[in-house]
């Protein structure tokens, strides 16, 4: 037993090294609790802003997309626009055998697009 006592030293307590991971492990905690307090910055709000817009241009255009292919196919069945049924949230304010002008609103945010062949537009007919 006396070779393996200048080998391995025992000693009573804590070593060295279990302070020091106790001691970061504490204060990875405290930064990271530090870090949930604080409100998110303004370029991650701004991100999630255009997140957002962009998700909601893309339901919108699909919409306008749904109600171009419904009136393309009115216009082919009677020769018009006129009379063509739209997707919920979608209003056919204007259709003649030429042209037409549908509109959407989705908050107070108006939109419209004049066809065939129009883009999505901000305001009213």
């Amino acid at each position: 037993m006396s070779s393996l006592a200048g080998v391995l030293p025992i000693t009573r307590g804590m070593s060295n090294r279990v302070w020091l991971t106790v001691g970061v492990s504490v204060a990875v905690v405290a930064v990271g609790g530090w870090r949930m307090l604080l409100p998110a910055s303004s370029s991650t709000s701004k991100a999630v802003d255009e997140g957002v817009s962009s998700i909601l241009a893309t339901t919108t255009q699909a919409a306008f997309t749904g109600a171009a292919a419904s009136l393309d196919a009115q216009r082919s069945a009677t020769g018009s626009y006129a009379g063509a049924r739209l997707a919920s949230g979608m209003v056919l304010v204007r259709a003649d055998v030429a042209s037409y002008c549908v509109q959407t609103q989705q908050g107070p945010l108006v939109q419209h697009e004049t066809g065939p062949g129009g883009s999505p537009a901000v305001g009213p007919c």
